[in-house]
């Protein structure tokens, strides 16, 4: 200090420091000798040691020179020992790591890590093999190597690749650069190592055909100049290579070179077990591919069905993305089933040709091309190439009745050596197992088409008995033939025989325009067999047009349609394909014929009959009937549109003097000429029919009440200007109606008509008049519409109940008044009777009741002598004694069973409804009573007011009555309808405690004489 030498001060030892170093050495001598005795390791047990000893000897703090102090001179040698313990320990801790990491990849190179009992492809060992790569490289600092497989193991063995481009293996594979690798490493001891490669020459000539060359430009690409190779070999397969692409320098020394090639030794036998074992495994999946194959022939008959089922089963042992099979018949291969690149294609055929498919069928022999397709072909002398030729191929032939009749083929584009003999006798035995299902595939067929023509002809025969009208029933047919057989036409002729031609009636298929033609007797292929009644077909004509319905077609049959000895028309089929009729075609359309022949004959007899039937004999216009029933259909549809229509009735003037002076004959000239003048002189859409002895009456559509008396008008004067008529004397009286003007119902419509022609008959006959009654001018025809637009509203709400009636009462009142405070009765009626019909249509079996009711209400009141004011106020009310039913819902209406209480009620309400509604007719008391009591009985118990004996007015004992009678002899909803001996025995037993029993008796006696024969009648 301050210069001078102080030997008591001495620098500190650092203890803090060497205890806590002493203390890591103790932790890491722990954790290494917990290790150690955990994998049993020797090296980590004296590492271990060794530390621990450093810990002892720092913590002591003697660490510096501990034997030099103890030994003096000898502590110089004993130094080091720690040291060196430690530095053997940490040798043999490498040495022990590094044998480790070789059994490690030396048992990850043994197995693949694959499921041993699944048949894998080779896209399927990808992951697997490129495992195996990245062990590989994991310790080189270049990370980039390639696994390329030789040729004959591709299709089971994948090439991998970690650091190149995907083109790589692609390049490899394809230009043989791979094989020549393979093949140079194979025979140079199992490795080989390239420098430079752009300059070198070929160290080997392993292979002819400059494949160095391309080696050498797939390494130029990939910018590698320099590659060592090791091969993937067992003593009996060579495998592939190993590539390893580096810098100039060497990768690997001489120990690190052995290892790797006793790696990919390792790796080959890993890949030979494989090899082994994935053949073992598809033995077994052939056993089970036959077996199922074998079942599915067994248990389907649709040949179709079979076929896939055979290229899927297949495609579990070898590549069926590309397949085929196909038969030869006659100048066509036809291929019934064509997959490319896993699609179904639709079935083509093309014409026969020197190609593998025709060599193998002509041969009978199986044949496999795994590469050099092309030579193959120049050497066994194919010419015919497809659009996408094969780069392997294998098939066999098809047997049928012991003779080679088609191919089954798979096909691969991509690749050579992608299929094995061993899977050309899979394929062998494949073809025939379809030879057995294609067999039984073509009887089920034929049975199934016998089947199907059974029942094609039975629907036939169903549609000919069924139709009515010849034109439908031909319509239907030719559309059953075309769904049936698909040809490109078929056509049904009929003779026509005032012009001596053939009419095309109906038709169908593809190229159906000929619907209408006619073709001359004589003329084409139709007219010849139309005119000599002999079939015809014509197939393989050549060129030039067959003379068909088609100028396109290339084949015709045409079959005469006849019955008995007369022809009734002409079959005609055609194609646009030649040979496309069979010879049971040609028997099924025999057959056809002679069933149309029948029902033709058929449908024609029925129409002549339903023309006679609709046709009065006498003056060849239609019958009353069939007016009626025009009528109607006009009336429903002027009344959903509202659009008018008109009625004219016509009765002779003066025709009883004809029949009286110049006999029956002569009348009936005269009606038929009358007749014949109306047919002529009205307008086509008109109908003109006999309405009764001497009356006439013609429907008029679309035609108003103006154009209606002008048309009448022309007519008249027809009648009275045609000199056969006027030599007799004979005029028309004319009457003219039209909805909505005069009413709303055909009936309405009718009587005014009926009623109008009487006017004229008063006024001397000859002229044209409606009922003057009905007044007038467009103010009936505006109030009848406003009623029945306000009706028809009224209709069509969802609910109408009794608190509606207040409002139908007020609405009627309102729009049925005039200007000046009087009422439009006839208007009124017409309303009423409208809802009646209404509600008549709310309940089952009960249209029409009101005008049955009313007609025998007539008949009684006629009977009783009743003057003609009542007698129409009775057969009024008769007809809508149950309009209250209107605001009765349809459920109870009806309903089959017993009414509730509730719903008894409500069915009773009617009667006092219905009064309420007629009460809107001015002095209409007779009316409202006959409405309101038509339910009382002679005993009190009827209802609504439990009237008694004369109590009830007579006009409702009389509907009451007509009404019983009705509901009895009609199906009701609650009861059959009985016969009428049946209702009048039943209405005598209850007469007076129900009804009136003078009623009762009056009612019967006026029956049994309406029964009664009569020579007037």
């Amino acid at each position: 200090m301050s210069g001078v030498f102080r030997s008591e001060v001495l620098p500190q030892p650092h203890y803090r420091l060497e205890f806590g170093l002493a203390a890591i050495l103790l932790y890491c001598s722990f954790h290494f000798y917990r290790y150690a005795y955990q994998k049993g390791s020797l090296a980590f047990r004296l590492l271990a040691i060794s530390l621990a000893v450093w810990a002892v000897l720092m913590g002591s703090g003697e660490f510096q020179n501990p034997f030099l102090e103890k030994f003096g001179s000898l502590g110089h040698f004993l130094g080091p020992i720690p040291q060196m313990l430690l530095g053997i320990a940490m040798v043999m801790v490498l040495f022990e790591n590094e044998r480790n990491a070789v059994q490690e990849n030396a048992l990850a190179f043994s197995t693949l890590g694959v499921d041993p009992r699944r048949l894998l492809s080779a896209g399927d060992l990808v992951p697997s093999l490129q495992s195996i790569l990245d062990r590989l490289i994991s310790p080189l600092s270049a990370r980039r190597a390639v696994i390329c497989i030789a040729e004959p193991w591709r299709s089971i063995l994948p090439s991998v690749q970690r650091g190149f481009s995907p083109e790589l293996l692609t390049k490899l594979e394809k230009g043989g650069a791979g094989d020549y690798i393979c093949e140079l490493a194979y025979r140079r001891g199992g490795f080989v190592t390239f420098r430079n490669v752009p300059e070198m020459t070929e160290p080997l000539p392993a292979f002819p055909g400059g494949r160095f060359e391309r080696f050498k430009e797939v390494l130029a690409a990939e910018d590698i100049r320099n590659v060592t190779a090791v091969s993937v070999q067992t003593r009996e397969h060579n495998f592939g290579v190993i590539l390893f692409p580096h810098a100039e320098r060497q990768l690997f020394g001489a120990s690190n070179l052995r290892l790797l090639i006793g790696l990919a030794l390792q790796i080959g036998l890993t890949l030979e077990n494989y090899v082994v074992m994935h053949d073992a495994q598809r033995r077994t999946k052939e056993y089970e591919l036959l077996t199922q194959i074998g079942q599915a022939i067994s248990s389907r008959l649709d040949q179709d069905e079979v076929l896939r089922t055979i290229q899927k089963e297949l495609g579990q042992i070898f590549d069926t993305s590309n397949f085929y099979i196909a038969f030869q018949e006659g100048d066509e291969i036809r291929f019934e089933l064509e997959v490319e690149r896993g699609q179904v294609l639709p079935r083509r055929s093309r014409k026969v040709s020197k190609g593998l498919t025709e060599h193998i069928i002509r041969t009978g022999q199986p044949l496999l091309l795994r590469s050099d397709i092309e030579k193959a072909r120049e050497r066994i002398g194919i010419t015919y190439v497809p659009a996408r030729p094969a780069k392997c191929f294998c098939a066999a032939p098809i047997l049928l009745g012991g003779k080679p009749a088609g191919v089954m083929a798979a096909m691969s584009m991509d690749r050579e050596y992608a299929f094995e003999p061993r899977d050309l006798e899979v394929m062998r035995t494949a073809a025939g197992q379809v030879s057995v299902a294609v067999e039984n595939a073509r009887l089920f067929a034929e049975e199934q088409r016998r089947s199907h023509q059974l029942g094609f002809l039975n629907n036939i025969s169903k549609t000919a008995i069924s139709s009515e009208s010849a034109e439908q029933m031909l319509g239907e047919i030719v559309a059953e033939i075309q769904k049936n057989f698909r040809y490109d036409h078929i056509g049904i002729g009929i003779l026509d025989y005032v012009t001596k031609d053939i009419e095309i009636k109906a038709e169908a298929g593809a190229t159906a325009k000929a619907m209408g033609k006619r073709i001359q007797l004589g003329v084409g292929i139709l007219g010849r067999v139309a005119r000599t009644g002999e079939s015809a077909l014509v197939q393989n004509a050549g060129e030039g047009s067959l003379l068909g319905i088609l100028p396109e077609s290339r084949a015709v049959l045409c079959i005469p349609i006849t019955y008995g000895e007369s022809l009734l028309g002409v079959l005609n089929v055609e194609s646009q394909s030649e040979n496309a009729f069979s010879s049971q075609d040609v028997l099924i359309m025999n057959t056809l014929a002679d069933l149309l022949a029948t029902a033709l004959h058929n449908a024609f007899v029925f129409q002549k009959l339903q023309q006679q039937s609709i046709t009065d004999g006498l003056t060849g216009v239609k019958t009353r009937r069939f007016f009626w029933e025009g009528l109607s259909s006009e009336w429903k549809r002027a009344s959903r549109s509202g659009r008018p229509f008109s009625v004219v009735l016509m009765d002779l003037d003066k025709f009883k003097e004809v029949n009286d002076t110049l006999g029956h004959l002569e009348g009936d000239l005269v009606l038929a000429r009358v007749g014949r003048l109306l047919e002529q002189k009205c307008r086509q859409s008109n109908v003109v029919a006999r309405y009764g002895g001497d009356e006439f009456v013609i429907l008029m559509p679309e035609t108003g009440v103006d154009q209606a008396q002008i048309l009448a008008e022309r007519l008249r004067l027809w009648v009275a200007g045609d000199p056969m008529l006027a030599e007799h004397h004979i005029t028309g009286s004319f009457g003219v109606a039209s909805f909505p003007v005069h009413g709303f119902s055909s009936e309405d419509i009718i009587r005014v008509a009926d009623a109008g022609m009487y006017v004229s008959k008063h006024a001397g006959g000859n002229r044209v008049s409606t009922a003057e009654e009905f007044g007038e001018g467009e103010s009936f025809a505006v109030q009848r519409q406003l009623i029945s637009g306000y009706i028809e509203g009224f209709l069509q709400r969802e609910h109408t109940g009794p608190e509606h009636l207040e409002e139908l009462v007020t609405t009627l009142q309102k729009l049925g008044g005039r200007d000046d405070d009087t009422y439009n009765v006839h208007v009124l009626k017409e309303s009423i009777e409208a809802l009646n019909r209404a509600a008549e249509l709310r309940e089952l079996h009960a249209a029409n009741h009101g005008e049955l009711v009313a007609r025998y209400a007539e008949l009684i009141g006629r009977a009783l002598g009743l003057p003609p004011e009542e007698l129409a106020d009775l057969v009024f009310a008769a007809r809508v004694h149950d309009v209250g039913k209107i605001f009765v819902p349809e459920r109870i209406l009806n309903k089959s069973g017993s009414l509730t209480e509730d719903e008894f009620y409500l069915v009773k309400m009617h009667a006092r409804v219905g009064c309420e509604i007629v009460a809107t007719i001015p002095d209409s008391e007779t009316l409202q009573k006959a409405v309101e009591h038509h339910h009382e009985a002679l005993d009190g118990s009827g209802y609504p007011s439990g009237l008694r004996g004369e109590e009830i007015p007579l006009m409702a004992r009389i509907v009451a009555l007509a009404d019983a009678y009705v509901n009895m002899t009609t199906d009701r909803s609650f009861a059959p309808a009985k016969t009428a001996d049946q209702a009048i025995a039943e209405l005598e037993t209850l007469s007076g405690t129900r009804y009136d029993g003078m009623l009762v008796r009056v009612l019967s006696r006026e029956l049994k004489a309406e029964k009664a024969p009569s020579w007037g009648n």
